[in-house]
């Protein structure tokens, strides 16, 4: 039967891609339309057909990336590479507008893998899951990070931008086939202990604690962390207020500050001064949580919490370049911070759920400001929102089925690897176009950033 389906598929393909959109709407304005635009006789000027009728490409368009969410966010990606490559190709979109529905893609894709998540947790309390910790200290670091990506973004010319990413996609690839293997490596070790009767179970509770104190060393195995959630909360704020301030090219700024004035640099340093202020409360928070629970309980032994508090300025800068490289690129955090999670001892499960945490934060500051400045397409976001959703959910809901069943968490990695590897080949072909069309001096050819 599924032979028979992939002849009929085959079969159809070529009709599928020579499709066209109806002569209705393909009336030229003196401008003329892109694909799936009219021209309206009203406004004088292309305008979008709306989501439906849906046209075979468009059909096509809207499988890829329920795929893409099936998978992408449940490993902990977050899938904007595609959805940005995929709405550029088919709708034919800007940059501009084809960027704020991806955001907003990943929005609710990582919503919906988070809470499917924390069921999951609830449900299976021993289970990996979101660390807290890690991620109080690589969000201010990360959100600083971006402040100077957006420089880097305005002042550099698009091809060299695109090559870093090529550089940047190839070193992210070979280090994830790593951490794929250690995982494995790791993987069967555990299960043979299983299989023997050993316990994975290292720090058995002490029979001699209160339910507070022995709730305070296990706060782990809860699927939300309230204080760490308001800590985050209070940096979105933050964001959201100086975007506010500072604004950009469609959002001018609330109290009249113009790029590149005093003023402007001035809220800058500000802003460069608050994120240090609460990277430094977070590392604070964090050794002081670490050692409480060593006060509790003498034995407890955290090995990766440890080795960040070892190497604690080097994952700060870790951190900060990853908002560098994903503000500046234009691609989700998820493809840097999990690899480096991974590399930091994480396990696949915990490393994508907050790498998940992560985007989520930063998806949420951006979807406010994009809505606020009428850069967001409403009614065509909840349209592909909706679905792509309902695959996020699917797919979180059979992965974590296989992970429990199986004990094997590395299959996120593996998927990982695959979104890496294709978001390789789209990075290439944006590159090679762009090259083509700007020439060699594009390489060369920086902007002014007040422009």
């Amino acid at each position: 039967m599924k032979k028979f389906l992939c002849i009929i598929l085959f079969c159809l393909l070529p009709i599928i891609i020579s499709f066209d959109v109806p002569p209705e709407l393909q009336s030229v304005c003196p401008q003329g339309c892109n694909r799936y635009d009219y021209c309206s006789a009203e406004l004088g000027k292309c305008v979008y057909k709306g989501f439906f009728p849906i046209y075979p490409l468009e059909l096509i368009e809207l499988l890829l990336m329920m795929t893409s969410s099936a998978l992408a966010t449940a490993c902990g990606i977050g899938g904007g590479t595609v959805y940005s490559s995929i709405i550029l190709g088919v709708q034919g979109f800007l940059p501009s507008r084809a960027f704020p529905i991806a955001n907003f893609l990943i929005l609710c894709c990582g919503l919906v893998t988070y809470i499917e998540s924390c069921i999951d947790k609830y449900e299976n309390p021993k289970n990996k899951f979101v660390n807290y910790d890690i991620a109080i200290i690589f969000g201010p670091s990360m959100l600083l990070g971006a402040k100077f990506g957006t420089i880097i973004n305005k002042v550099f010319p698009t091809t060299l931008l695109m090559i870093g990413l090529l550089i940047l996609l190839c070193f992210t690839i070979y280090k994830t086939d790593k951490n794929i293997k250690k995982a494995k490596i790791k993987e069967e070790l555990l299960l043979k202990k299983k299989d023997d009767g050993i316990s994975n179970n290292i720090n058995e509770p002490l029979l001699n604690l209160t339910e507070s104190r022995y709730n305070y060393l296990h706060d782990d195995e809860k699927p939300i962390n309230w204080n760490r959630i308001f800590f985050i909360c209070i940096l979105e704020i933050i964001v959201i207020l100086d975007q506010f301030i500072e604004g950009n090219s469609k959002l001018p700024s609330f109290v009249g500050i113009i790029r590149g004035s005093f003023l402007y640099w001035l809220s800058f340093l500000i802003y460069i001064i608050v994120s240090l202020i609460f990277i430094q409360i977070a590392i604070i928070t964090v050794k002081n949580h670490i050692a409480k629970k060593k006060e509790i309980d003498p034995n407890f032994n955290s090995e990766i919490m440890e080795n960040v508090n070892e190497h604690i300025i080097k994952v700060i800068l870790i951190a900060i370049l990853a908002g560098i490289i994903s503000s500046s690129l234009g691609i989700g955090g998820g493809m840097i911070t999990n690899p480096v999670f991974a590399s930091l001892g994480l396990d696949p499960k915990e490393s994508s759920s907050t790498s998940n945490f992560l985007i989520i934060t930063t998806a949420i500051a951006s979807t406010f400001l994009f809505s606020f400045a009428g850069q967001l397409d409403i009614n065509f976001s909840i349209a592909v929102g909706i679905p792509c959703s309902l695959a996020a959910l699917c797919g979180s809901f059979f992965i974590l089925k296989y992970i429990n069943k199986t004990g094997r968490s590395s299959i996120l990695l593996v998927l990982m690897q695959y979104f890496l590897i294709a978001s390789l080949f789209i990075a290439i072909y944006k590159a090679g176009e762009d090259f083509y069309n700007l020439g060699i001096g594009n390489l060369i050819q920086f902007n002014s950033y007040n422009q």
